[in-house]
């Protein structure tokens, strides 16, 4: 750690904050590069003053932007071929990959949101994103949203904790894959759930339904027999 301490402090500033927008966009389109560290290191040595802080969360919001626009286009020019021949392999009925499309063009905009917050999870909503064909344009306000909350909130704790930026990389490595849990959970949890109300939602249906039918040939026989 101290040599790449040392080796960012006899480097040109500029060739930093590309660094840091390369890494950003690597990182946001599926290349598993992690980023936390690096913001945090580099906020810390903003605030003491080898950096320019603005210029840093620039480079991070372009690179993690880009890197997520990235992802959205491979997932628009090839992502839907390849995940309907997956598909096919494990036998997945069409029928149920369009269920999951529909509900991502509904739905889907929140989950790029929140996943540009999420360690680890950044880039994979971006691809179905691109699957879906998902507005762009909504997209890109969601993605741009999440990657300047993510990066300035990143940077912002390195530049606060200054020398002691280190504790907060513990932090995260210690409640990150936890806290992941819990999220994988919560949305399966939800997912059971709206399914189950859906199920009982359609068997309600059906069986009112065939209750008028049944209804209506009792009243067609007490009438023949009239």
């Amino acid at each position: 750690m101290h040599y790449v301490m040392s080796l960012l402090l006899h480097t040109n500033p500029l060739l930093i904050y590309l660094i840091v927008a390369v890494i950003l966009l690597l990182e946001s389109s599926g290349v598993p590069v992690v980023n936390n560290t690096l913001l945090l290191l580099t906020g810390a040595l903003a605030s003491l003053g080898h950096f320019n802080i603005w210029a840093l969360a620039t480079a991070a919001i372009i690179g993690s932007v880009a890197g997520a626009c990235l992802a959205y286009c491979i997932g628009a020019y090839g992502g839907r071929n390849m995940l309907f021949r997956l598909a096919k392999r494990f036998r997945i009925e069409h029928q149920k990959i369009s269920m999951i499309e529909h509900w991502f063009r509904k739905s889907g905009l929140w989950m790029v949101f929140l996943s540009r917050m999420i360690p680890y999870a950044r880039p994979f909503a971006c691809f179905p994103a691109g699957m879906t064909h998902t507005n762009f344009v909504y997209f890109f306000i969601m993605a741009l949203s999440g990657s300047i909350i993510w990066c300035s909130a990143l940077l912002a704790v390195g530049w606060h904790l200054g020398r002691r930026w280190i504790l907060a990389v513990h932090v995260m490595q210690l409640y990150t894959i936890p806290a992941l849990c819990i999220i994988v959970l919560l949305i399966a949890l939800y997912a059971f759930v709206m399914y189950a109300i859906k199920r009982r939602l359609q068997n309600s249906l059906l069986a009112d339904k065939q209750n008028n039918k049944d209804k209506i040939e009792q009243e067609e026989h007490n009438l023949i027999e009239a």
